[in-house]
Protein backbone atom coordinates (compact mmCIF):
# COMPACT_ATOMS: atom_id res chain seq x y z
CA UNK A 1 0.00 0.00 0.00
CA UNK A 2 1.46 3.46 -1.04
CA UNK A 3 1.36 6.06 2.20
CA UNK A 4 0.55 9.96 1.22
CA UNK A 5 1.52 12.57 3.33
CA UNK A 6 -0.96 14.96 4.26
CA UNK A 7 1.38 17.47 2.27
CA UNK A 8 1.20 15.67 -0.93
CA UNK A 9 -2.62 15.89 -0.47
CA UNK A 10 -2.62 19.76 -0.04
CA UNK A 11 -0.30 20.09 -3.26
CA UNK A 12 -2.86 18.43 -5.41
CA UNK A 13 -0.45 15.35 -6.46
CA UNK A 14 -3.61 13.46 -6.74
CA UNK A 15 -5.52 15.47 -8.95
CA UNK A 16 -4.90 15.50 -12.95
CA UNK A 17 -2.77 12.88 -13.19
CA UNK A 18 -3.17 11.10 -16.63
CA UNK A 19 -3.24 7.39 -16.49
CA UNK A 20 -3.08 4.90 -19.53
CA UNK A 21 -5.95 2.38 -19.97
CA UNK A 22 -6.47 -0.33 -22.17
CA UNK A 23 -10.30 0.02 -22.81
CA UNK A 24 -11.91 -3.74 -24.00
CA UNK A 25 -15.45 -4.16 -25.62
CA UNK A 26 -17.72 -6.14 -27.48
CA UNK A 27 -19.58 -4.59 -30.42
CA UNK A 28 -22.40 -6.73 -32.83
CA UNK A 29 -20.56 -9.52 -31.36
CA UNK A 30 -16.72 -8.38 -32.06
CA UNK A 31 -14.07 -8.02 -29.31
CA UNK A 32 -12.37 -4.61 -29.76
CA UNK A 33 -9.82 -2.54 -27.96
CA UNK A 34 -8.49 0.95 -27.82
CA UNK A 35 -6.01 2.34 -25.86
CA UNK A 36 -6.72 5.93 -23.90
CA UNK A 37 -5.29 8.31 -21.09
CA UNK A 38 -7.46 9.21 -18.47
CA UNK A 39 -7.00 12.35 -16.14
CA UNK A 40 -7.99 12.24 -12.57
CA UNK A 41 -10.36 14.98 -12.09
CA UNK A 42 -10.32 17.09 -9.06
CA UNK A 43 -13.17 16.56 -6.15
CA UNK A 44 -14.84 19.99 -7.26
CA UNK A 45 -15.37 18.25 -11.00
CA UNK A 46 -16.04 14.58 -10.01
CA UNK A 47 -18.73 15.72 -6.62
CA UNK A 48 -20.95 18.02 -9.34
CA UNK A 49 -21.26 15.28 -11.62
CA UNK A 50 -21.71 12.60 -8.82
CA UNK A 51 -24.65 14.61 -7.21
CA UNK A 52 -26.27 15.50 -11.24
CA UNK A 53 -26.01 11.67 -11.66
CA UNK A 54 -27.94 11.07 -8.36
CA UNK A 55 -30.63 13.80 -9.63
CA UNK A 56 -30.56 11.45 -12.53
CA UNK A 57 -29.41 13.51 -14.89
CA UNK A 58 -27.17 12.00 -17.85
CA UNK A 59 -23.49 12.94 -17.23
CA UNK A 60 -21.71 10.16 -18.44
CA UNK A 61 -21.10 11.27 -21.77
CA UNK A 62 -19.74 14.56 -20.14
CA UNK A 63 -17.32 13.05 -17.81
CA UNK A 64 -16.18 10.65 -20.60
CA UNK A 65 -15.60 13.96 -22.01
CA UNK A 66 -13.33 15.32 -19.86
CA UNK A 67 -11.67 12.09 -18.75
CA UNK A 68 -10.31 11.08 -21.90
CA UNK A 69 -7.14 13.55 -22.75
CA UNK A 70 -4.37 13.39 -24.68
CA UNK A 71 -0.60 13.82 -23.26
CA UNK A 72 -0.73 17.29 -22.05
CA UNK A 73 -4.10 16.73 -20.79
CA UNK A 74 -6.53 18.18 -23.38
CA UNK A 75 -9.76 16.53 -23.99
CA UNK A 76 -9.95 14.26 -26.86
CA UNK A 77 -13.70 14.58 -27.07
CA UNK A 78 -16.69 16.65 -26.81
CA UNK A 79 -19.88 15.48 -24.89
CA UNK A 80 -21.31 15.67 -28.53
CA UNK A 81 -18.58 14.15 -29.66
CA UNK A 82 -18.99 11.14 -27.17
CA UNK A 83 -22.99 11.45 -27.45
CA UNK A 84 -22.96 10.97 -31.52
CA UNK A 85 -19.96 8.59 -31.86
CA UNK A 86 -19.56 6.16 -29.08
CA UNK A 87 -21.56 2.48 -28.58
CA UNK A 88 -22.81 1.77 -25.34
CA UNK A 89 -20.30 -0.67 -24.59
CA UNK A 90 -17.43 1.73 -25.42
CA UNK A 91 -19.00 4.67 -23.47
CA UNK A 92 -19.72 1.67 -20.24
CA UNK A 93 -16.08 0.25 -20.71
CA UNK A 94 -14.73 3.59 -20.88
CA UNK A 95 -16.70 5.13 -17.73
CA UNK A 96 -15.92 1.66 -15.46
CA UNK A 97 -12.25 2.48 -15.94
CA UNK A 98 -13.04 6.72 -15.17
CA UNK A 99 -15.22 6.12 -12.20
CA UNK A 100 -13.03 2.92 -10.61
CA UNK A 101 -14.84 0.34 -10.83
CA UNK A 102 -12.03 -2.07 -11.52
CA UNK A 103 -10.52 -0.54 -8.42
CA UNK A 104 -13.64 -1.37 -6.38
CA UNK A 105 -13.48 -4.57 -7.24
CA UNK A 106 -9.70 -5.53 -6.27
CA UNK A 107 -10.26 -4.05 -2.82
CA UNK A 108 -13.61 -5.84 -2.31
CA UNK A 109 -11.46 -9.31 -2.99
CA UNK A 110 -8.39 -8.30 -0.94
CA UNK A 111 -11.31 -7.54 1.93
CA UNK A 112 -12.78 -11.13 1.01
CA UNK A 113 -9.37 -12.74 0.83
CA UNK A 114 -8.16 -11.36 4.45
CA UNK A 115 -11.69 -12.90 5.97
CA UNK A 116 -11.03 -16.37 4.55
Amino acid sequence: MKKLQLTDVKSGSLVSRIREERIEFIHEGEEYEVDVLIKTLPFIETESLQKRMNNKEEVVSEWIAKSVVDEKGKPQFTKKQVDDNFVQPLASAIFDKVWGVDDVKKILEKQKAKKE
